[in-house]
């Protein structure tokens, strides 16, 4: 994926997508009123008069050299367009042009603020990147709208030296202020202009004095977090990807409360590197048993902790080294989760990892899941609850093949290597094991973290294969989780 500023033969793409989206999505609940001014506002006639004075900032998304998703900046920090396209949306192509925007406005346009006028659809879907509604709903000219705003972290962003890389672009924001910085999008350069759409040039219109701004980077699924380009893992929807997509199976009449818990840190003493942690977490209250409750609650949150705790609170050398070694080192970490499963017994929980350990080089993602016994604090591995016998293995390994679409997947390893990482004993960390429960079962897989450079990496962060309870049953151990199941 290839996020970069549009040149002025690219601005009729961009609008075509524009519309064709907004008339699939949007137009048809719109007021006649609403529709006929979002044309005005898109006519390239004024567009591109806008483009020419500065006025507006055009960003696209591109994938094999095809505009997928397109957002116009105004250069006080406005987002006036944000559109991806109908066949792309819930794969993480417009949090990654809303990043991109972010780290501009830091960098080049040096505004503290980010602003939208947002779709009442969007909102939640905003809230997820950062931003917050600074008043009610409004409506102007037909078009629906809620205010929102966020604050633009001047100070995170990574300070140029001669012969410096391609720069990288932040890849979370989260809370008021940015919480992750900097993934690495290549910007290349100019592509040749691929398509030649118009609109109709024969409206006549008033130069409108205000924006239209719309997120539709999922099919009414607004309110749901979006996981960047390059995850594998399950994907179950066209709205939602990533751990989102996970069908959750929470029992009614479970007997207690599940609550969510955040830790948050911030060094702004430092002015050499950057220190800034936000890890959010399950907590349960509500159990019969105070201490078990206890104990599960510090599970949960030391689940969730175990990056910062590798990379700030007792740091690996690896870190030390990489931090001693930076020029501009980075120490950043964002940790959010799903309840994937909560019975009156057994919580299954997964959380989704994002940091930057030592530096702008060193970005990391990864899944990590926690499946706890609420009646005693027990923690469930992999080789307690299945028998990892050569037909699983067998089995199991063409589930996840077919999750990656790459029947190749894990073939650098053999049958006793991938048994044992399995098991918990993983060569250099490569295949780090997890597994959650959901409404359809379980799924075993792993957090892959292959060396940069390789040559087996498939780009996946995670993949995991699924079973359902009655085709697990085959493997399962007499483990006392699936007594709790049953």
């Amino acid at each position: 994926m290839e996020i970069r500023i549009l040149q002025q033969p690219e601005l009729l793409p961009a609008l075509h997508l524009v519309w064709e989206v907004y008339a699939d999505a949007i137009a048809p609940s719109s007021t006649p009123e609403g529709v006929a001014s979002f044309q005005k506002f898109i006519k390239y006639d004024y567009i591109s008069q806008v483009w020419q004075r500065g006025e507006l900032i055009f960003f696209g998304a591109y994938e094999a050299g095809t505009l997928c998703g397109t957002l116009a900046l105004r250069p006080d920090g406005h987002i006036a367009l944000f559109f991806v396209e109908k066949e792309r949306q819930g794969q993480g192509i417009g949090r990654l042009l809303f990043q991109y925007a972010y780290q501009y406005c830091a960098e080049h346009l040096h505004t503290g603020r980010l602003t939208v006028n947002a779709a009442p659809e969007a909102v939640e879907r905003y809230v997820h990147m950062g931003m917050r509604p600074i008043s009610g709903e409004q409506e102007r000219e037909g078009i629906r709208y809620i205010p929102m705003e966020m604050y633009v972290n001047l100070g995170m962003v990574t300070p140029k030296s001669h012969g410096a890389k391609t720069p990288w672009i932040a890849l979370g924001v989260f809370g008021v202020v940015l919480v992750l910085m900097l993934t690495f999008i290549g910007v290349n350069a100019y592509r040749e202009f691929r398509r030649g759409y118009g609109f109709g040039h024969d409206w006549t219109y008033e130069e409108p004095d205000y924006d239209y701004d719309f997120d539709y980077d999922y099919d009414n699924g607004f309110g749901s977090e979006e996981i960047p380009d390059g995850y594998g893992g399950y994907e179950d929807s066209e709205e939602l990807s990533g751990i989102w997509a996970i069908p959750e199976m929470i029992d009614d009449g479970i007997g207690y409360e599940i609550e969510e818990d955040t830790y948050e840190f911030s060094d702004d003493e430092k002015r050499s590197m950057v220190i800034q942690f936000q890890v959010s977490y399950p907590k349960v209250s509500g159990l019969s048993d105070a201490s078990v409750e206890k104990k599960v609650n510090g599970i949960l949150k030391a689940r969730a902790m175990e990056t910062v705790k590798r990379i700030y609170d007792d740091p690996a050398p690896e870190i030390k080294e990489r931090v001693i070694g930076e020029e501009y080192p980075i120490l950043m970490n964002y940790v959010d989760y799903k309840v994937c499963y909560a019975s009156k017994d057994v919580l299954s929980v997964v959380y989704e990892d994002y940091g930057y350990e030592g530096g702008q080089d060193y970005y990391a993602q990864h899944l990590r899941t926690c499946n706890i016994s609420l009646k005693d604090g027990k923690v469930y591995e992999v080789k307690d609850i299945v028998e990892l016998g050569d037909a699983f293995m067998e089995d199991w390994l063409s589930r996840m093949r077919g999750e990656a679409e790459n029947d190749g997947f894990l073939a650098e390893a053999d049958k006793e290597t991938l048994r044992k990482a399995l098991e918990g004993d993983s060569p250099n960390g490569v295949y780090d094991v997890n597994f959650f429960l959901d409404a359809e079962g379980i799924e075993i897989g792993f957090d892959l973290n292959y060396a940069g450079d390789d040559e087996n990496n498939p780009g996946y962060v995670w993949v995991t294969a699924p079973f359902t309870f009655e085709e697990i049953d085959a493997y399962a151990s007499g483990s006392d989780l699936w007594k709790s199941l049953r």
